[in-house]
Formats: C-alpha cells, sequence, structure tokens
C-alpha cells in the first residue's frame, strides 16, 4: 500500500509530455509587468487620447493635462527676465560712464597737483578732486555689486523658467513602453494630481508564467532553457524559455501541487513565452513541461 501511494504521488508531480518519462510536467498562470501610468501635474485633464483595449507604441501620447496656466506662468516668467536684462544694460551703461567720469577727474588730479607744486592752485582744490575720485570709485563698486545680484536673480529666473518648461512636458502623458492599455482609471475633465494613476499598460507581445520546481528537480531547469508550454484552447505546445530562477526557496503556494506535497520546499521559476499573435491572455492557465535533455 505504501509502494502506491509513492507511484501515485510521483505521476502527480511528473506529469509526461509526449511519452516523454523524463519530462516534468508544472502548474503556472500567465501574467505581465503592469506599468501604472500616473500624472506628474496638477491640473484638469483636458484631451484623451487613448482607451481600454488600445495598443499604443512607446512615447504616444495618452492624455494631457489642462497647462493654460503654466503658459501664463512662462509668460511672466519670461518677462521678469526681460526686465532684468534691461535693467544689467542700464547698469553696465552706468558704469562705462561713472569710468569716464573716474578717468577725466584722475587727469584734473595730475593736473591740479602741478599746479599746487608751482602756487597756481590750492590744496583745497586738489582735496576736493580726490574726494571725488573716491566716490565715484565707490559708486562704480556699488553697481558692479548689483550686477553681481542681477546675476544670481537671472539665474533663479531661468531656474524657474526651466521647471515650468518641465511642468508642461509633464503635463503631457505618454506610454512608457509598446503596448496595450488594460485599464483607463479617468475621464475627461476631471481633476487630477502628482501620483494620480490614470492608465495601466502592459506590453502582451511577450507573457511569462510563474512555476515552482522542487529542489530535487532543480538540476533540470537552466536560464536560457527552451520548455514546451500547453494551453487550454491552443491545440499545438507553445515554446517558452526560462529567464529567471529564483535564488531562495519558499514553500509551496497553497494553490499548487498537492496536499501532501503543500509544505515542500521550491523554487521560483518563470518562463517567458512569445505572444505577438495575441492568443495569450493575463490569467490563463497553462503547464509547463520541461524535459531532461529539452
Amino acid at each position: 500500500m505504501k509502494n502506491l501511494i509513492i507511484f501515485i504521488v510521483g505521476i502527480v508531480l511528473a506529469g509526461c509530455s509526449d511519452n516523454n518519462e523524463n519530462a516534468f510536467k508544472f502548474n503556472g498562470r500567465l501574467e505581465v509587468d503592469i506599468i501604472k501610468v500616473a500624472a506628474k501635474t496638477n491640473g484638469e485633464i483636458d484631451s484623451l487620447f487613448a482607451d481600454e483595449g488600445d495598443r499604443v507604441i512607446a512615447n504616444q501620447d495618452l492624455a494631457v493635462i489642462e497647462k493654460d496656466r503654466l503658459h501664463i506662468q512662462e509668460q511672466q516668467q519670461t518677462a521678469q527676465l526681460g526686465e532684468l536684462e534691461a535693467n544689467v544694460r542700464s547698469m553696465q551703461a552706468q558704469v562705462k560712464q561713472l569710468n569716464a567720469q573716474l578717468k577725466l577727474n584722475e587727469d584734473l588730479i595730475i593736473k591740479t597737483k602741478d599746479l599746487v607744486s608751482n602756487g597756481a592752485a590750492t590744496t583745497q582744490k586738489l582735496d576736493e578732486l580726490t574726494t571725488q575720485n573716491e566716490v565715484l570709485k565707490s559708486q562704480i563698486e556699488s553697481v558692479k555689486a548689483s550686477i553681481d545680484a542681477m546675476s544670481d536673480k537671472r539665474a533663479q529666473i531661468n531656474a524657474a523658467i526651466n521647471l515650468t518648461k518641465l511642468n508642461l512636458n509633464d503635463s503631457r502623458i505618454v506610454a512608457p513602453v509598446n503596448g496595450i492599455i488594460l485599464n483607463r482609471y479617468r475621464n475627461l475633465k476631471e481633476l487630477v494630481g502628482p501620483g494620480s494613476v490614470m492608465f495601466d499598460v502592459a506590453d502582451l507581445d511577450e507573457m511569462d508564467a510563474t512555476i515552482y520546481v522542487p529542489l530535487a528537480d532543480l538540476n533540470r531547469v537552466k536560464l536560457g532553457q527552451s520548455v514546451s508550454v500547453q494551453v487550454d484552447g491552443i491545440s499545438e505546445d507553445l515554446n517558452g524559455t526560462v529567464k529567471w530562477i529564483s535564488s531562495e526557496a519558499e514553500f509551496t503556494p497553497k494553490t499548487i501541487l498537492t496536499d501532501e506535497t503543500r509544505t515542500s520546499l521550491v523554487y521560483a521559476v518563470k518562463i517567458r513565452i512569445d505572444n505577438k499573435d495575441g492568443r495569450l491572455k493575463i490569467g490563463m492557465p497553462v503547464d509547463v513541461i520541461i524535459g531532461q535533455d529539452s
């Protein structure tokens, strides 16, 4: 009786495909990586270009969030930048004028020194010119300091303009990959904020099936290995490739295998399956056949 039980359990774990006694069959379900496409800015949804079931390509517009306020903001910032540049040009002209006055004043100081040495001018006149010279130098330094401050202000305004342009670009909701719109969560004219999920997008050209392989059979599975995949409703076996093998063991999920083996330690393995013809759907149950010599 004990031998009979072992024989039955062995059949459950090692179902053969195409009468290959070395082949092992594992159950799994089809899945894909779903990308949740979210809004990055606040605003009202102004346009919608895609709906559930639509096939899209990467960077294709899916929706646009209202951006009139951002355009006005950019215009204001550009006007501020223009005003600042005009002030800088005015200050530069002022520095040029002050330098000319300083040069004239220095020439007068030289001439006045000669007159003072000859007794033709008083030292008071020379002192007045020297004081004017120091005042002109101080004014020039003050205007130059203001120009430097304007440079910092220019950098701030340019940064604000770049941020506004980034927000304008982020108002476009685009497809992250080539794929299909699985879900659309928002409608036209709804108000959204940063992080509001608007679409689920997935590339269905390739799908994955996760199976769970006992440690005793793990040496049969290699990365890049070709396997056979059986799907209800599809007569022929499909080709699959082992794309990932877990590095850590885990307990068998309750929905996999039998009560007797439910507490066994297994390794998760992902199988990549081509689906360019679109026959496979998310959630479909599949049988993965792994042969010793596959």
